[in-house]
């Protein structure tokens, strides 16, 4: 889960697919000083994704 503080509303949940939008939105979150306590990166430098399926 990413719950970026404040407001406090989780932002991403388990399972879901991070789109542009939301990584726009935290990354605006964070350089105006949001905190994220959840995710791995919390300066989300990296994103762990996990491969859905085989091609």
């Amino acid at each position: 889960m990413i719950t970026p503080y404040p407001p406090g509303i989780p932002a991403v949940l388990p399972g879901e697919r991070l789109s542009e939008p939301v990584l726009r939105y935290l990354r605006s979150g964070l350089d105006a000083g949001m905190y994220l306590p959840d995710p791995s990166a919390p300066a989300l430098e990296t994103i762990r994704v996990v491969a859905e399926g085989e091609e």
